[in-house]
């Protein structure tokens, strides 16, 4: 299908996902799907009916800026988030309890994509805790290899505060769910 008129609508949207990358995805797919509606009704696709209708739909800036004002200011993220992301990190020394409700309330936000909520689960189950029980198991089996334990131990404490980071980013500018 790589057609003119399918390739305006492409570029269309792909500009409309840039703009409103900060807001809720069902917006977008909103969008989309007026669009695909408005061309179905079409009587004749054209370049021309084509570049017409996103016209009367207006610049994806423009709709970016609407919806922001709809949805009124950003607000920051709420408490459950934030308290999500330090028992990812800390949890693990509740007996790994705190960490496995970090992992709940990460996976019942809607602040963060799949691949978000599968990075702040699997890296380094049970945050810091988790790094220094397997340090320790690892010590014990291992023995004496101290270069291998040094940077084994700088990986498994480096990669869950680093996901912590990833997850407080993804979340830094993103309206708060309702």
């Amino acid at each position: 299908m790589g057609t003119a008129c399918d390739r305006l609508v492409d570029a269309y949207l792909k500009r409309l996902r840039r703009e409103l990358r900060d807001l809720p995805a069902d917006r977008r797919r909103d969008i989309a799907g007026h669009i695909a509606e408005a061309r179905a009704e079409l009587p004749a696709e054209s370049e021309a009916e084509i570049r017409t209708l996103l016209d009367r739909i207006g610049p994806p800036s423009v709709i970016a800026a609407d919806e922001r004002l709809r949805l009124g200011p950003k607000r920051p993220a709420h408490t459950r988030e934030v308290v999500a992301i330090v028992l990812l990190l800390a949890g693990g020394s509740l007996f790994l309890v705190g960490w496995l409700v970090g992992v709940a309330l990460l996976w019942a936000s809607d602040a963060w994509s799949v691949r978000d909520k599968l990075i702040g689960t699997l890296i380094v189950p049970g945050g810091l805790s988790g790094a220094f029980i397997i340090i320790g198991v690892v010590a014990v089996d291992v023995g004496g290899s101290e270069s291998f334990l040094w940077i084994l131990m700088v990986v498994l404490l480096v990669a869950p505060i680093l996901a912590a980071v990833y997850l407080g980013l993804r979340l830094r500018g993103r309206p708060a769910a309702a």
